[in-house]
């Protein structure tokens, strides 16, 4: 992989509005502040896939782009890698040495696998039916977009934990549009569609 330019992402890293009728999902901080994995609690399905696969991370790095130097992102935020986020605001000089120098695409997936972390646990602690990897890294993808506490909120998760695997294709091309007034981005729709075959399919292609 290669970096990415946030103009050839065509907004598929934005941070989706939720359809109508959907509860904003917490943000990725207050999410893992406020619910800390608990291990006895975790959902023991037969097959269920434990955590994001090598594939499923280049998977979502194709979408939230991946840069080794730091960089503002859309929204004004110091940032590296695979959309890490350094600190709120522009850079400004302040970052860890370590970012200032630049990092090496190892240690952005470094960083993404820790990024990822609350969205497993999410997954882990709410989806009560088994997932296989394929399916796993589909809706890592999503969580990851979206903030993981559209585990805990979505009608997407409701219909998946009434066996009905079917409708989860459908329910992520809901998630496409951002801004105000909401409008659909096409990085975000063929994000939403990647994950959709993904899921269902198993095509990471």
């Amino acid at each position: 992989m290669t970096e990415i330019a946030q103009e050839e992402l065509e907004g598929s890293n934005a941070r989706p509005v939720p359809p109508e009728g959907e509860d904003e999902p917490a943000d990725r901080e207050r999410e893992a502040e406020e619910e800390p994995f608990d291990e006895d609690a975790e959902t023991r399905a037969p097959g269920q896939a434990r955590k994001l696969s090598e594939r499923g991370a280049a998977f979502i790095a194709r979408f939230e782009g991946c840069r080794l130097q730091l960089y503002n992102d859309p929204a004004g935020h110091c940032t590296i890698g695979i959309g890490h986020l350094v600190h709120h605001g522009p850079c400004n000089g302040s970052e860890p040495a370590e970012f200032k120098r630049g990092i090496t695409l190892e240690r952005a997936f470094e960083l993404l696998e820790e990024d990822a972390a609350g969205v497993v646990a999410a997954m882990r602690r709410r989806v009560k039916v088994a997932l296989t990897q394929h399916r796993f890294d589909a809706l890592c993808s999503w969580g990851f977009n979206c903030g993981p506490g559209v585990f805990a909120t979505s009608t997407l998760v409701r219909k998946l934990n009434a066996g009905d695997y079917a409708s989860v294709r459908s329910e992520l091309a809901r998630w496409d549009k951002a801004g105000s007034p909401p409008r659909p981005l096409p990085g975000l729709t063929r994000r939403r569609r990647a994950e959709g075959r993904l899921f269902s399919e198993g095509k990471y292609q």
